[in-house]
């Protein structure tokens, strides 16, 4: 990498990680707004969901070896950032919050459009024509109605644990975080309507 490269991959960075970091105290602060209910069931579920499929991808993410396409990585190339989409929008339903729905949707989507971006131009450099062939077989973000062939994806990644979830990996990776942000994030609504409740 010249230094010309590793500058404007700096800058990149910082601005990912700024408009990261933005969009979660705007939601955050959008939250605190929207709490005026006690959460749904509905929403719990769906952020539920977002915290066990970061969990079931974690078991199936070896970094920095080949190239992961077991589990859901059979169905999406990029299923903890939408695990942490699911996560976020799920709590906006749990409270009826429809219009934080829509403008976190958006915002996500525009934001993190640009640094799977950036990240799938990394791997393209790391596993080449692999990479570019597993890009045809499977959707960047949103789930398709056909999962990849297995024969497809075993010439990709031929080797067999990479389609076994391993929960050692998966605690490795610290999956056990996902389920933390769940009961943070609906725990933390339902607090803020308890107290909020109180003054009223």
């Amino acid at each position: 990498m010249t230094v010309r490269e590793s500058v404007h991959h700096v800058i990149n960075e910082g601005l990912k990680g700024r408009a990261r970091i933005a969009f979660a105290w705007v939601f955050s602060i959008g939250l605190i707004l929207s709490a005026n209910r006690y959460p749904n069931l509905l929403g719990v579920g769906v952020c539920f969901l977002g915290a066990t499929l970061r969990f079931w991808a974690s078991g199936f993410l070896r970094k920095d070896q080949k190239l992961s396409v077991g589990g859901p990585y059979g169905i999406i190339r990029n299923p903890l950032y939408f695990g942490t989409f699911l996560l976020g929008v799920g709590t906006a339903i749990s409270l009826d919050a429809w219009l934080l729905v829509i403008a976190s949707t958006a915002l996500f989507f525009f934001i993190y459009d640009a640094v799977m971006g950036f990240e799938e131009g990394r791997l393209q450099e790391y596993f080449g024509d692999t990479y570019r062939k597993y890009c045809a077989l499977v959707p960047r973000i949103i789930p398709g109605f056909n999962v990849a062939p297995k024969e497809k994806l075993l010439e990709l990644n031929a080797n067999p644990d990479a389609y076994r979830f391993s929960l050692d990996l998966a605690l490795k990776n610290k999956a056990y975080e996902s389920y933390f942000s769940f009961v943070g994030l609906v725990g933390g609504v339902a607090l803020l309507f308890w107290i909020k409740s109180q003054f009223v």
